[in-house]
């Protein structure tokens, strides 16, 4: 198989998962430090760079991913209807200005009984946990870091199960009150 020994600005920007300009300005900071065979320019001004030098344009500062994975297992039978109203409740009362809590429902092999996968977006992770302690009253439950945000979505969907999102943000208190007030 082969392979071009140089890419363009775009696709080493695709590769890292950084911003074109932000490549751009790598190139300009090495250029006069690398040999002109590994990093240069084109007849038209396009950067081209060789496959070497692709670990200097990698990101330095690894961010950090704004959801959190959650899985809820409750200890007692709890109907698709019942998990929805906790959820909501769970979400209601949270302390955040912006929580959302995104989850499907799945029936266990084992017992038969419904538990939860969740990603999860809050700034107190221990008062949501506590929320759900309380809505649950027995559980048990796991979570953890997401580090590909797509795979587990598409593990938690793997049986065909839709998706649930509830989001608590400023607008969707202002839209209580109103609908408290009328």
């Amino acid at each position: 198989m082969k392979t071009d020994e140089y890419l363009s600005v775009t696709e080493v920007s695709k590769i890292h998962g950084v911003s074109p300009r932000n490549i751009r300005r790598i190139s300009n900071n090495i250029v006069n430090s690398t040999n002109t065979s590994l990093l240069g320019k084109d007849r038209n001004g396009y950067w081209l760079i060789h496959r070497l030098l692709l670990p200097r344009y990698k990101p330095q500062r690894v961010r950090r991913q704004k959801y959190f994975a959650l899985t809820i297992d409750p200890c007692y039978y709890y109907s698709a209807k019942d998990i929805d109203e906790i959820m909501k409740f769970v979400v209601d009362n949270s302390l955040d200005k912006d929580t959302e809590i995104n989850y499907t429902i799945e029936k266990k092999k084992a017992n038969d009984q419904n538990h939860l996968h969740c990603y999860c977006m809050c700034k107190n992770r221990k008062n949501l946990i506590q929320l759900i302690k309380i809505g649950f009253s027995k559980v048990s439950y796991h979570q953890a870091e997401i580090y590909d945000l797509e795979g587990w979505k598409n593990y938690i969907i793997k049986d065909g199960g839709k998706i649930k999102t509830i989001i608590k943000n400023n607008n969707y208190e202002k839209q209580i009150k109103h609908e408290l007030r009328n």
